[in-house]
């Protein structure tokens, strides 16, 4: 059974599954939200600096000189979450055409740029507004001063999917012009910048008038903007994917294809990410807004509350390495528990091995879904917190949890449970893995 299943693997699934792993698109979405990352976790860090859970004169926790710490500074300094979170869909826009445009060797930097001009052709439509009261202040003018101003509601997580749907289309449309050869070619005496600069004209035109059209037909005939249409169509996936049979599908999915010796985070990732992106920004919205939050794929929720150690949640399988008599995986263990710490379990993964060991192919993919299961289920009562900021994938389980869910103290609890209740999955089967071992030595 094993034989043909990893046949059927290797034979059938991994081929397809390669050529997914090197889909341009997918990368370069993946890509995006790398280039977008900092700028999302400072945001988040900002929001949640404004918004502890410090400031009810009701709860225990009540700590007076933090409520007059945010009511003297929040209105100044969340301009940081305003451009950073609030602008998400820009900086994914530019990294969409910026790292397709990679792949296609042409100028990274001017298709980024293209990709970012059509993202906000069809998403910030720009008017004239007379500014009084409170907002004259705030902006230094004089009341009744007119100015101009862009549309920024679709410039956050509204704004992705037609960030990313946009981003692709303005590169391949650029790429179709330039391989076409219709564009101004000027001599070569002229300086490589101004040449470039007109090189991109005839694409930047037809470009501003392709998605004009869309724009003005959807807008008149159908009241709305792209952006809003786009999330109408999105939303039962959004919807669905909030779903615990959704999240068991998708690691599901991961896990299957890192047994086989593909990286399936980097595969899957993409499509998630924009899901737990958008999740995290309506979870945000509710935060500041003082609402209950409502989301549980969110942000970093896979490594908060899932991946101990890396896919696989392999942290209590590393201290269950530790404490094996055999020395070549006890050193293994002592090699893979720094780094496991941090969520990098690649010593593992390829040391043990645990990619494509049919011993370790159960507790590998169940003991993540068991985790998710056991995770929503908190959330979902609300006895845990849910994710309000994005932390580094790299930071520390428990801490990671902490830090996540605002300082909720249910979490990093619920997150040292889960790694005894790994710990307690992989070790029948690391038991079992020694025994083939000690087998195959007494053979030999």
């Amino acid at each position: 059974m094993n034989e043909k299943f990893m046949a059927f693997m290797e034979n059938k699934m991994m081929p397809i599954m390669a050529k997914v792993s090197a889909n341009r698109y997918l990368n370069s979405i993946k890509d995006a939200f790398v280039l977008a990352t900092p700028f999302i976790i400072i945001g988040s860090f900002a929001l949640l600096l404004f918004n502890l859970p410090l400031q009810d004169p009701n709860n225990f926790l009540y700590f007076k000189p933090y409520d007059n710490f945010v009511k003297a500074f929040a209105s100044d300094y969340l301009q940081i979450h305003a451009v950073s979170m609030g602008l998400m869909s820009l900086y994914v826009a530019f990294g969409v055409g910026f790292s397709l445009a990679g792949y296609y060797n042409s100028d990274k930097v001017t298709n980024g740029l293209l990709s970012l001009y059509a993202f906000l052709l069809v998403s910030a439509k720009s008017l004239a507004t007379t500014i009084v009261g409170a907002a004259s202040n705030l902006l230094f003018v004089e009341e009744e001063t007119s100015i101009a101003i862009l549309d920024g509601r679709y410039m956050d997580a509204k704004g992705l999917f037609v960030a990313i749907i946009v981003g692709i289309l303005s590169v391949e449309i650029s790429r179709f012009l330039v391989n076409k050869k219709l564009t101004i070619k000027l001599p070569d005496s002229v300086p490589p910048a101004i040449s470039k600069s007109f090189e991109i004209l005839i694409p930047v035109a037809v470009i501003s008038i392709v998605f004009q059209i869309i724009n003005v037909i959807i807008q008149k005939n159908m009241l709305v903007m792209l952006p809003d249409l786009i999330m109408v169509i999105f939303q039962p996936l959004l919807n669905l994917s909030d779903g615990l049979v959704s999240i068991i599908i998708i690691l599901f999915l991961i896990h299957i294809l890192w047994f086989c010796g593909l990286h399936g985070a980097n595969i899957i990732n993409p499509v998630v990410m924009v899901i737990s992106m958008t999740n995290l920004a309506i979870n945000q919205q509710a935060l500041a807004n003082g609402e209950a939050i409502p989301k549980i794929l969110a942000g970093e929720f896979m490594n908060n509350f899932v991946y101990f150690g890396g896919s696989g949640s392999t942290l209590g399988f590393c201290i269950a390495l530790l404490m094996v008599k055999n020395a070549h995986l006890k050193s293994i263990g002592k090699l893979a528990i720094i780094p496991g710490c941090f969520n990098i379990n690649e010593p593992i993964m390829f040391g043990v091995p645990i990619v494509m060991n049919p011993i370790f192919a159960i507790p590998f993919i169940l003991t993540p879904i068991i985790n998710a299961i056991i995770s929503y289920t908190f959330m979902k009562l609300n006895i845990v917190g849910k994710v309000v900021a994005l932390t580094p994938w790299t930071t520390p389980p428990a801490l990671g949890g902490f830090m996540a869910s605002n300082l909720n103290f249910a979490a990093p609890i619920l997150v040292i449970c889960l790694i005894i209740l790994d710990y307690i999955i992989y070790k029948p089967f690391l038991n079992m893995y020694i025994k083939e071992l000690e087998k195959e030595e007494t053979k030999s």
